[in-house]
């Protein structure tokens, strides 16, 4: 028999989807970001190279969502035939060059309106959620942004070390989260700034988000 969760058991859960849902529609928001940047840059390989990493690594995600959504629906048929068809092409990505597909890849844009309701809606949840919706968007932003123009200013380096698309994220994951493996380093002045933003933002996201986190996770108690 399924069991009855309490008041305080449900409101936790209700956070805790929120704070999921939000993070998925700063994910769709950046899927478009993308999306364009893919389009309007057929012609840039060390743009081409970075994008498309990030798309496959976004589709993983939006893929994950689209199992999540169909093995919670309580209709499976007419989650298929509504948004699950949305989500299931969306997670396609653009490694795949068939003309059926790029077309489906415009329902992409239909992902904005659902990103928007679902900041809405997880707004009168957890009421910081414009906030952790804004900063996730402006950290995957600024994160691809700094990729594309540190290997542009580091692929032509005599003694750069950051060649590649892989080479890149991968110094720029590292940068972010503050780890600094050490690997794959900036070597030109341009780089270094760039690398110097990305960690001194990195460093206000991951504040913010385990703000939101603790919110989340941590009961909150009623005092009387």
């Amino acid at each position: 028999m399924p069991t009855t969760k309490t008041p305080v058991q449900q409101a936790k859960a209700d956070r805790q989807d929120s704070v999921y849902h939000i993070y998925m529609a700063a994910l769709a928001m950046l899927a478009i970001l993308v999306s364009v940047g893919l389009f309007l840059s057929p012609s840039e390989p060390d743009v081409i190279g970075v994008l498309t990493v990030v798309d496959f690594v976004l589709c993983l995600f939006f893929f994950y969502d689209f199992l999540r959504h169909l093995w919670k629906a309580p209709s499976k048929l007419k989650y298929l035939f509504g948004w699950g068809i949305i989500d299931l092409l969306s997670s396609v990505p653009f490694v795949f060059e068939t003309r059926w597909l790029r077309m489906a890849r415009v329902l992409r844009f239909l992902m904005l309106l659902r990103a928007a309701r679902i900041i809405w809606e997880s707004a009168k949840v957890e009421r910081r959620s414009i906030t952790m919706a804004g900063a996730t968007f402006f950290i995957q932003s600024l994160f691809i942004i700094i990729c594309i123009l540190v290997l542009h200013f580091e692929h032509q380096a005599p003694d750069g070390n950051i060649r590649s698309a892989s080479d890149v994220l991968w110094w720029a994951m590292t940068t972010v989260t503050t780890v600094g493996y050490g690997d794959r380093f900036p070597v030109t002045v341009e780089g270094r700034i760039a690398g110097a933003v990305l960690m001194i933002s990195g460093i206000g996201y991951l504040a913010t988000v385990l703000g939101v986190f603790a919110q989340a996770f941590v009961p909150r108690h009623n005092h009387h």
